[in-house]
């Protein structure tokens, strides 16, 4: 997926058993601006392609940037490899704010579905399984890393992430929906550095490994719009469960919910 396109905007996919799938595409640690988050939508429950030990992750990070502000980014920025080049270019973005942990946007998304202001708080889940089988993906993704040509191949990585950089800025462009200039050019010069993380990261792991990972996710997916819905198939009530989805991965989980994998079931988070 990395001759794709960098979208702005949320896909939806239509579930054949009922209900929506939104995947809603953010670029990592950067908060977007008013105008992107008000093309969200309506919806009616939120899912992480994440393990359920994340909100606890996020609720750390919290407490360590209230008493050392930027002390997650400066340990990433000095640790080398390509997640520190993409937080060392983010933060030389000057008109949006970027860097910034926990990752913004999944953590306003969980914050305004935990809310019981309005319509109440919404359910939430994440997909990511705990389980043999994905214990055996992640052990088969530890061999796959450690192969021969990885290791050679890390040695030019410099030059590999600069010509990973000029693909991911040809996929980038502003959003349209941002009329401010300045905001809308640091978007995308954001995005191409998030996607040139990505396509780097995923690299690394071979198409098999990549489509195990995004098939099983996009079960869970599907088993968390089937519990959010109740059995409801069809009609105008038909819930929408948001997704967000880094925006360079968000082709390929779109991609994985098109071939319509079995779903597979997932509880709602208990607060």
């Amino acid at each position: 997926m990395v001759d794709s396109a960098l979208n702005w905007s949320p896909i939806d996919w239509e579930d054949p058993c009922g209900g929506t799938i939104r995947l809603w595409p953010f670029v990592p640690n950067v908060v977007l601006t008013g105008a992107l988050r008000r093309t969200v939508g309506e919806w009616n429950g939120l899912a992480f392609l994440l393990p359920d030990d994340e909100s606890e992750i996020w609720d750390e990070q919290i407490k360590q940037e209230k008493s050392s502000p930027g002390i997650n980014r400066d340990s990433i920025a000095s640790s080398g490899g390509t997640l520190a080049r993409m937080m060392l270019g983010m933060s030389s973005i000057e008109s949006i704010q970027s860097c910034r942990f926990p990752d913004p946007e999944p953590r306003r998304l969980l914050i305004a579905a935990e809310s019981h202001s309005g319509t109440g708080s919404r359910p939430v889940f994440f997909v990511e399984p705990e389980d043999e089988e994905w214990t055996e993906w992640v052990e088969d993704c530890a061999d796959e890393m450690v192969r021969l040509r990885h290791l050679v191949r890390s040695i030019f990585s410099g030059r590999v992430w600069k010509k990973t950089l000029r693909v991911a800025m040809k996929n980038a462009s502003p959003p349209e929906c941002e009329r401010d200039d300045a905001k809308a050019n640091g978007l995308a010069q954001a995005s191409a550095l998030g996607a040139a993380w990505w396509y780097r990261s995923e690299s690394v792991l071979s198409e098999e490994l990549c489509a195990r990972r995004d098939t099983r996710l996009a079960s869970r997916l599907r088993g968390a719009l089937g519990t959010l819905s109740g059995g409801q198939v069809d009609g105008e009530g038909a819930p929408v469960l948001l997704v967000p989805v880094m925006q360079a991965w968000m082709p390929s989980i779109y991609s994985a919910l098109e071939k319509s994998p079995l779903p597979e079931h997932v509880e709602e988070e208990q607060e």
